[in-house]
């Protein structure tokens, strides 16, 4: 395909321009480590914060066009003609920019581009590889086996038969997958999420005494007014403790208000450049999600050594291994979540030693570089195909 210079891949991660989460930083950091190997990535995009990132870390960028008004389920569903148009157009777009740029891979992360550069690239003879972020579980995939339901999720299942490679980032998601789509039908590979080993770099940072922290997106699913309930009940016992928020989202004011009364316990941040520094800056960091693929903060803080307090749902388990590596709390549990906040607290030997051993099983299971070497580079290195 592409004989001129280093191998060259997209890494199409197409959302709503005002969305940055945790799928937009994973590509930042396939990037990253694909420049180290000689290869050319792109990021694909129309999220302006992963534009941003990108352009900050001096990774190429291509703006995609982005379909708006297109979650369409029940009666809706009599609009699919015009979905179908838009994806016809955004194919044609595909097919000018894999001319342009003449991509050797390309790595699909994003709903409506399963769909529309698939087919082009496959044409083109691109190496196609598709990236699951929990997107099929958690909205893509719904009721899609429901005849009457969901058209642009059986789209995307026909779609995925001619994916070169299906990554699944855990184990959860891919059982869920096969569940919903069925077993021995799709190229599947389960390539978890990692972190890169970066403690030495915030190892000065000394941490705040009974200080908490949350670092993500502040939305509902994310668990944030089950935590601030909590912390709450935290406060009557433990008058010195802090929680510190850090992230955006369109909760934000609602949660802020939620924290009235003791708002100067709990500092809202906003959305943060330096999530490892944040998450060095606290003693103890909680995710209590209702779902999660696999968390790439919940990764940074086991990286770090954190003591750590997770919603046991989805992904979570996979990396917290309950009163070994981490406390685990049932989901939408504000009972639970306050016991297990407490106990931290309270038992600080324990808990430190609940943290070394988060950090030694990250070095074991979730060390970045190692699972990109091992894991990932071959999918993308396609020299034996062209022989």
């Amino acid at each position: 395909m592409n004989k001129m210079g280093s191998k060259r891949v997209f890494l199409v991660r197409n959302v709503n321009p005002e969305f940055y989460g945790g799928g937009e930083t994973y590509q930042i950091k396939v990037a990253e480590e694909l420049k180290k190997y000689n290869f050319k990535p792109y990021i694909v995009t129309s999220s302006l914060g992963l534009l941003k990132a990108a352009g900050e870390k001096n990774i190429e960028v291509v703006h995609a066009p982005f379909i708006k008004t297109q979650n369409w389920s029940g009666w809706k569903n009599i609009l699919f003609p015009i979905y179908a148009f838009r994806i016809f157009k955004l194919r044609k777009w595909y097919g000018k920019i894999f001319k342009q740029y003449r991509p050797d891979v390309i790595n699909i992360q994003s709903r409506d581009d399963w769909i529309a550069a698939t087919g082009v690239a496959k044409k083109m003879g691109i190496k196609v590889l598709w990236t699951d972020h929990m997107d099929f579980r958690s909205w893509v995939l719904t009721n899609v086996n429901v005849w009457y339901k969901n058209l642009i999720g059986k789209w995307i299942l026909r779609c995925a038969k001619e994916a070169d490679k299906i990554i699944m980032i855990s184990d959860f998601e891919r059982k869920s997958f096969e569940k919903i789509a069925g077993v021995g039908k799709y190229n599947l590979v389960t390539i978890k999420n990692g972190a890169k080993d970066e403690r030495e770099k915030y190892g000065n940072i000394k941490y705040k005494k009974d200080s908490i922290c949350y670092v993500g997106r502040v939305v509902e699913y994310k668990g944030i007014r089950e935590l601030i309930m909590a912390f709450r009940r935290v406060l009557e016992k433990f008058k010195n403790v802090r929680l510190n928020i850090y992230g955006g989202g369109e909760d934000l004011e609602k949660y802020k208000k939620l924290a009235r009364g003791i708002s100067e316990k709990i500092v809202f941040y906003g959305q943060t450049d330096e999530p490892l520094r944040a998450l060095n800056e606290n003693e103890i960091f909680i995710l209590p999600s209702y779902r999660e693929g696999l968390s790439l903060s919940l990764l940074d803080a086991a990286m770090m050594g954190k003591k750590i307090i997770a919603s046991d749902v989805d992904g979570n388990p996979e990396v917290i291994q309950n009163a070994k590596t981490g406390l685990l709390v049932p989901v939408k549990n504000v009972k639970e979540l306050t016991k297990a906040m407490m106990w931290m607290l309270e038992h600080k030997k324990q808990a430190d030693k609940l943290a070394e051993n988060a950090r030694k099983y990250y070095k074991e299971n979730f060390d970045f570089d190692k699972i990109f070497v091992e894991k990932m580079l071959p999918l993308y290195n396609i020299e034996k195909e062209k022989k």
